[in-house]
């Protein structure tokens, strides 16, 4: 594993050492696959979410026409939707971590919480949402460039997504930086993916804290902490369909267990 290295507020910096569901299947009140349109009802042509694609674009690609997060994604990406949109808890858990004899402490993502909805851009320069999946299984990634282990686990990551993504599963990568540490460019995720075989894999850009310079960390920044429970990364994240975390960073890394 990649140790993370932390600098409190303004900056972390990082240094390396090491099919659809039914009955009891689903969580009540979640659904795994599109809703079918109704050509009696529904106009092929419009875009009843609102989301950017007709309804006739979701009727071919299977996603909910009522629902905003579920679209279709350049990616081929396994979308899923829920009935309603989940309500997050925000982190309940609390990550120790201690460097150089100093210890510092970060509220993060634990089993049973539910986290806030995301958006960053995939390889593919689309903005892809983590709710999105909702109604899917999902194993989450939190990665580097620079990290060894990180990319040991990606040259495993299709074949996974491949035996279970008929299990309803989505596998999703986020990059924190690039080899030489920087902001991951939209052609660093392609060649990730590139290099890896993710052929429906997202492979997402998230700036590093404090991107803007101005002292402050916003939500979007917060990701990789809310997702970093030891200290360590590749970090390894099981959400169920009904978006609350099964695993959170527990060295997991098959997800067949929770399927």
């Amino acid at each position: 594993m990649a140790r993370w290295s932390v600098t409190v507020l303004a900056a972390v910096s990082f240094g390396c050492s090491a099919d659809p569901c039914d009955g009891s299947d689903c969580d009540e009140g979640f659904v795994t696959g599109g809703s079918a349109i109704d050509s009696s009802v529904r106009n092929p042509a419009e875009d009843d979410d609102g989301d950017g694609s007709s309804n006739a674009e979701e009727a071919a690609a299977g996603t909910d026409p009522d629902n905003a997060y579920s679209r279709p994604y350049t990616g081929g990406y396994n979308v899923g939707s829920c009935d309603a949109v989940p309500v997050p808890t925000g982190p309940t858990g609390t990550t120790v971590y201690r460097q150089s004899g100093t210890t510092y402490e970060w509220a993060s993502m634990a089993v049973g919480d539910v986290p806030e909805n995301f958006t960053l851009m995939d390889q593919h320069g689309e903005m892809v949402d983590l709710y999105s999946f909702c109604g899917k299984n999902i194993m989450l990634l939190i990665s580097a460039g620079w990290c060894g282990p990180c990319r040991s686990f990606a040259e495993q990551m299709q074949a996974l997504q491949d035996e279970y993504r008929s299990d309803n599963l989505q596998l999703i990568e986020i990059i924190t930086a690039d080899n030489a540490r920087n902001h991951p460019d939209q052609a660093f995720l392609e060649s990730w993916a590139n290099q890896y075989d993710f052929r429906d894999i997202p492979v997402l850009q998230i700036n590093p804290l404090d991107a803007d310079g101005d002292g402050y960390t916003d939500t979007l920044d917060h990701l990789y902490f809310w997702f970093e429970g030891d200290g360590y990364i590749p970090s390894i994240y099981h959400i169920g369909k009904d978006m609350k975390v099964l695993s959170a960073d527990g060295g997991v890394h098959d997800p067949g267990s929770f399927l």
